[in-house]
């Protein structure tokens, strides 16, 4: 997929959801993701996928840098977007190798599909409460529900 159709991707992200962003220009390598976000002291970094088939073309220095900064309790993701279907999917930063093998099947934390509810991925990103999805609101006044 072009760079500038992630470009744009990372545009939308900047413009819809409330925080300070850095898009990081690493046309060197290194694995470093496209997007740095920060938000009342959390911080976040994505990798940004486009992608218009099930495959993900992820490097492995990509997978390398997101799982080593996950497994150091680091907040990172791969946020990929399908440009035909519109359907943007959020996962973990561990899961690089699993999304190059077996692609956008991989079971993600968030899908959202238009029109996009970019609050609830900004509960994901920074854990703002005022932007949670209802239904894990109801569950923490209802412990009993969490399963």
């Amino acid at each position: 997929m072009t760079a500038k159709i992630e470009s744009n991707f990372g545009r939308e992200i900047m413009k819809n959801i409330d925080a300070h962003w850095t898009r990081i220009e690493n046309r060197h390598g290194g694995g470093v993701p496209d997007l740095n976000g920060i938000r009342d002291g959390v911080e976040v970094w994505l990798e940004l996928k486009c992608i218009k088939q099930n495959s993900i073309n992820i490097s492995p220095l990509q997978i390398s840098w997101n799982y080593k900064h996950f497994q150091e309790n680091g907040k990172n993701y791969f946020l990929v977007k399908h440009i035909e279907q519109r359907i943007i999917k959020l996962y973990d930063g561990d899961k690089g190798k699993e999304l190059k093998c077996d692609g956008f099947r991989v079971p993600c934390i968030v899908e959202l599909r238009p029109p996009y509810n970019w609050k609830e991925l900004k509960y994901y990103f920074f854990k703002d409460w005022s932007s949670a999805p209802m239904s894990l609101k109801s569950a923490l006044k209802n412990p009993k529900s969490i399963s």
